[in-house]
């Protein structure tokens, strides 16, 4: 059996994304936001990903700008429906990004362990394969739109930032497509997969991969949730206008 006791358990994980969906349900200030925010970003430290806080930033501030160029289109009459769009997405998206940034996590962790954890949480067999299968679909889709984007580069299509632009409903739909029909194949393909492999099988779930929650996981998840629930009691009392 193979022992991973160094790596972050993927319990702790899933624990870390149920107290990101509580906070960005119960803080609604955009500083109580920005805090749990940096929280986010220094347990995506202490998981192994900190190679991914650059992009992460970057994203968080794009959607900021989104949201504030939805808000100036929003003064604009004939534009006030792309705005108000523009500015859900902006806002939306910054705080659905604190949940994803552990399911991207929870991805990039060994099938073997996640299916063991979701064993001894009881989830039934095949809705942890169902789980499991979706959580590998993310780095899947990734390849796939990279194939994509190679071969309209290779045939001309979308090179550079202007031209997609300026072809932009063209562009989506040259990549959506093809994009569908790929995932559909290998949605199939997956199917049959998990089938053949037992999927239906009822009898008892061995695994090959040890996991341990560790005092490290606890401390981790402790803080993590009573440092948001500080900022959200923050935002509750005023605080002098901070939050």
């Amino acid at each position: 059996m193979e022992r991973s006791f160094d790596r972050l358990d993927p319990r702790a994980c899933l624990l870390l994304f149920c107290i990101g969906i509580a906070g960005i349900l119960m803080i609604h200030s955009e500083a109580g936001l920005a805090c749990v925010f940096t929280l986010c970003l220094a347990a995506q430290v202490l998981c192994g990903r900190a190679e991914r806080i650059p992009g992460y930033i970057v994203f968080y501030i794009l959607l900021i700008g989104l949201s504030f160029a939805g808000v100036w289109l929003m003064g604009q009459t004939s534009m006030f429906s792309l705005g108000a769009t523009l500015s859900n997405i902006g806002i939306l998206g910054r705080r659905a990004l604190i949940p994803l940034s552990f399911i991207f996590v929870l991805a990039g962790m060994p099938t073997g362990s996640l299916l063991e954890a979701l064993h001894r949480l009881k989830f039934p067999k095949a809705a942890g394969i169902t789980l499991a299968v979706m959580l590998r679909f993310f780095p899947t889709l990734g390849e796939e739109y990279g194939s994509i984007r190679s071969a309209q580069r290779f045939r001309g299509v979308g090179l550079g930032v202007f031209n997609t632009l300026a072809h932009l409903p063209s562009t989506i739909e040259y990549i959506l497509i093809p994009l569908i029909i790929r995932t559909t194949k290998i949605a199939d393909e997956l199917s049959a997969s998990v089938t053949v492999r037992g999927v239906r099988y009822g009898g008892e779930v061995i695994s090959f991969r040890e996991i341990h929650f560790s005092a490290r996981d606890a401390v981790m998840c402790a803080a993590y949730a009573a440092l948001t629930g500080v900022i959200l009691v923050l935002e509750q009392t005023g605080f002098g206008g901070v939050l």
